[in-house]
């Protein structure tokens, strides 16, 4: 079939100097299948590209002026200052906004209180109510975060505040409602507007605190609808070579088979940047900024491939909210995640299912926000295995006691951890009722707590016949290289894995802790585990390495 090509004349505008005049379009209609769109370059687009159902369409940059960008929010104009606060600017808005932008900024919605590191405290009255004593009783329609537990913070509607007792509207919480003592913060009212880089709206006024104290005339957005690309259900679709901003979704492809993304910037999306179906290839895309997640994918979704991009910021916009991580793929299957830089994000950097291949990946400094985390994090509860490999990537400086650099989670099995460089983390990995897993060849470097952990909770013995060969191990003196955790006692330690050829540079006086047994020497960890092939052993002893 003959492919139609749209030209959209080029104009050349910068995004940091935004106004509500001719140079901001409304994105184009799709005329048909089996088309090439062309942005002009340096032009912004407002509003959403519907390509759902579409079928071999593509989306580009025409011209070397710069990337085009799409976005879901709108100008807002005709700011004037507030005569009782004049540190904050006003303007008629009809609706609540998704979320609210200055330049390339994206605002944090008032909140109290401000601090990210002090909520609230209050103690549940029902599974709707919440006794607390709050300085403002304008709480109707305003919104509640908890944290419901230490790796998930949720979010709720207020009913109203009366007589001590916060209501909350009805929802789904996951299993996850109010716990007996919550930790909380409110956002959402004109009260709470009490800092620069903060806005609200109520009544049909958006109000907000510039940080620099100029006008938001000209360089305001507000996001109304919820993404910036529509790409549900759709078919051979590719986005090559665009900036996307402000979306609370980038691109939403779910449903979709192979889509392509390459070459496009995203940047501050509100809830994730990308999800994606069957099929869907994903390069060279850049992810800066996200309220709660990355990238992620349906259920069912199969052979999707991410590589050689960077997730940046996936988490951190504004105050904790829940996220599920930079790149996740909870039950999609067959995926590989290739040479992908990851940094600064609240949860997890990688989390893969089965068949699934992670290499050469960089993840510095995530886990900043929730507890009982990872750098990458695979499960397989129904308890078949796996066959996923994990291999050559570096995973360093992760906040928390509880963040691992790998963690192979209620009983993981099948899976082949080999030559990753595990630094400065929590701890190097930990196996959770993990049985028949090969770690190999890695490198544990002063990780703070231990190098790895087994952690045996389920109510029968349940890690078995793992290998742990060939690593190399460097640590600090006060360090346990192992702890051997298990609800059973020193049972079924012994069972938990074969120790061959490691190597325990300078090995820590307190080598290993076993449960039922306590804190063991090396001398005394030999004995019981017959870890007797490592770097104190004649060459000529120790069997060969095991060929990568």
């Amino acid at each position: 079939m003959q492919r139609l090509t749209l030209f959209l004349s080029v104009c050349s505008v910068s995004l940091v100097s935004l106004a509500a005049g001719p140079s901001v379009r409304t994105v184009p209609p799709l005329m048909g299948d089996h088309q090439t769109i062309w942005l002009a370059c340096g032009q912004i687009y407002s509003g959403e590209l519907k390509l759902m159902q579409a079928s071999q369409v593509t989306i580009r940059t025409a011209g070397t002026c710069g990337k085009a960008t799409l976005t879901p929010a709108v100008p807002v104009s005709s700011w004037s200052r507030d005569p009782h606060q004049p540190q904050i600017w006003v303007a008629a808005f009809p609706s609540r906004p998704l979320q609210f932008q200055l330049d390339d900024a994206l605002i944090t919605e008032a909140h109290h209180p401000n601090d990210p590191q002090h909520w609230l405290k209050g103690q549940r009255s029902s599974a709707l109510q919440l006794k607390a004593d709050l300085p403002n009783h304008d709480l109707s329609d305003a919104t509640i975060v908890w944290r419901a537990n230490e790796w998930l913070i949720q979010t709720r509607a207020i009913a109203n505040y009366h007589a001590g007792q916060l209501a909350l509207q009805p929802g789904d919480d996951d299993g996850f409602g109010l716990p007996t003592d919550a930790e909380f913060y409110l956002e959402g009212k004109r009260w709470m507007l009490d800092s620069p880089g903060e806005w609200a709206w109520q009544n049909g006024l958006l109000s907000v605190w510039p940080a620099d104290g100029q006008s938001p005339e000209g360089r305001a957005w507000a996001t109304v609808a919820t993404r910036a690309i529509d790409a549900r259900g759709s078919r051979d679709v590719a986005i090559i070579g665009v900036r996307i901003a402000g979306a609370v979704i980038g691109v939403d492809g779910s449903g979709s088979d192979n889509l392509q993304i390459r070459d496009t910037d995203i940047l501050n999306s509100g809830e994730e940047a990308l999800l994606l179906g069957s099929g869907a290839q994903v390069q060279r895309v850049s992810v800066q900024g996200s309220r709660q997640h990355g990238l992620r994918a349906d259920q069912d979704a199969k052979g999707i491939v991410v590589s050689d991009s960077r997730f940046i910021d996936i988490g951190m916009l504004g105050m904790p909210r829940r996220s599920k991580g930079a790149i996740v793929f909870e039950r999609a299957q067959s995926v590989v995640v290739e040479r992908n830089q990851i940094s600064h994000a609240a949860y997890l950097g990688i989390r893969v299912f089965r068949n699934a291949r992670v290499s050469d990946n960089l993840i510095e400094r995530v886990c900043l926000r929730l507890a009982d985390c990872a750098g990458i994090y695979t499960f397989a509860r129904d308890r078949q295995r796996l066959n996923t490999v994990i291999e050559r990537n570096q995973i360093k400086h992760l906040a928390g006691r509880s963040a691992y650099g790998i963690y192979l989670d209620d009983f993981a099995n099948g899976v082949r951890v080999e030559g990753n460089h595990l630094e400065n983390n929590g701890g190097g990995i930990e196996l959770h009722n993990g049985l028949d897993n090969d770690i190999i060849a890695n490198r544990f470097i002063k990780n703070r707590h231990e190098q790895m952990l087994f952690n045996e909770t389920a109510p029968f013995a349940s890690i078995v016949g793992n290998r742990v060969h060939d690593n190399v191990f460097i640590g600090t003196k006060d360090v346990p290289v192992y702890r051997l955790w298990s609800r059973h006692g020193s049972a079924y330690v012994g069972r938990f894995a074969d120790f061959s050829g490691n190597d325990y540079t300078n090995p820590p006086n307190p080598f290993a802790e076993v449960a039922g047994i306590g804190m063991l020497d090396i001398s005394g960890w030999r004995a019981r585990m017959a870890d007797t092939r490592d770097s104190s052993t004649p060459m000529s002893a120790r069997p060969p390495k095991l060929k990568r």
